[in-house]
């Protein structure tokens, strides 16, 4: 089983074209867009769409610069959280402007993954995992464009040449 997240589109076509070749290298089971698809970017809505829907077994979960007024054009489905259990974990994923780090879930989770902040990130304390994928679009803070994978091995945190910046095992 592989995992792969993404987050922080904002309509950029450009990157979210290299994520579709890269989802097609890494062949996820799925794949989780952990929000703000559409808001800052000049792309057609009916691409980004397109390639979204490409994706096998593709989650999308609102974040605060998904408009309701996109949300409701869109074919797309939105969910404010996506929960599951894999890996013998259980995995809570938001956008991040809700829960996060610093403010947790409702639900118990073993795996924290949320976007938000630009900034991808593995964090391990008092076993539990805090993950951010970063922005495939616009990375902050000296980071860089980037997306995590979670397998039976592990948590990958990776730039768009599929380079691993940081990594975590079980």
């Amino acid at each position: 089983m592989k995992i792969m997240f993404i987050s922080d589109i904002h309509g950029s076509l450009k990157y979210l074209e290299k994520i579709k070749e890269i989802y097609h290298y890494e062949c996820p089971n799925k794949i989780i867009v952990l929000g703000d698809v559409f808001y800052g970017g000049y792309s057609s809505f009916k691409d980004i769409e397109d390639i979204l829907d490409s994706f096998i077994n593709c989650y999308i979960i609102k974040g605060n610069c998904d408009s309701e007024t996109d949300i409701m054009t869109s074919r797309l489905t939105f969910m404010d959280y996506y929960y599951f259990e894999c890996f013998n974990k259980k995995i809570f994923c938001s956008h991040g402007n809700i829960y996060n780090i610093s403010k947790l879930p409702p639900k118990d989770f073993d795996c924290l993954v949320y976007g938000h902040t630009h900034r991808g990130m593995i964090v391990k304390e008092n076993n539990k995992y805090y993950l951010n994928p970063g922005s495939i679009s616009f990375p902050r803070g000296g980071s860089v464009n980037s997306y995590l994978i979670m397998d039976d091995k592990g948590i990958f945190l990776k730039d768009l040449d599929r380079n691993i910046i940081e990594n975590s095992s079980w």
